[in-house]
């Protein structure tokens, strides 16, 4: 309950928020009481409002999951390996695609070795 309800750091929002539209209500000595619920607004402007404030948060979330993304790539290309390869040498090819009806539990992803000619 306590990580539905802590906004994360990066889309700063918490996940019940994401979920419901609202935030949780977490119980404390003050709310303990018995409340009297305010019939003011009608269904159609409360969903209005709820999808409006959805619509905001996700346009949030989209913004930083895509600049997260590319801090990670940023963090992941920092230290390349160089690969360098010499006529004669031994190598595996990385092939993700499997035949149709086999199962991928196995798929060998790798297949060779083949030599390098040119």
């Amino acid at each position: 309950m306590a990580y539905r309800a802590t906004p994360n750091v990066t889309t700063g929002y918490s996940p019940f928020f994401l979920l419901h539209g609202r935030e949780m209500t977490l119980p404390s000595n003050e709310e303990l009481s018995a409340k009297i619920g305010s019939k003011d607004q009608n269904i159609k402007q409360r969903m209005d409002n709820l999808k409006t404030s959805l619509k905001q948060a996700y346009k949030a979330v989209n913004k930083a999951s895509r600049k997260s993304r590319q801090s990670n790539k940023r963090y992941y290309d920092r230290r390349p390996k160089p690969r360098s390869f010499a006529n004669g040498d031994y190598v595996y090819l990385h092939n993700p695609a499997r035949t149709q009806g086999l199962s991928r539990k196995f798929h060998k992803y790798w297949v060779g070795p083949y030599v390098v000619t040119a």
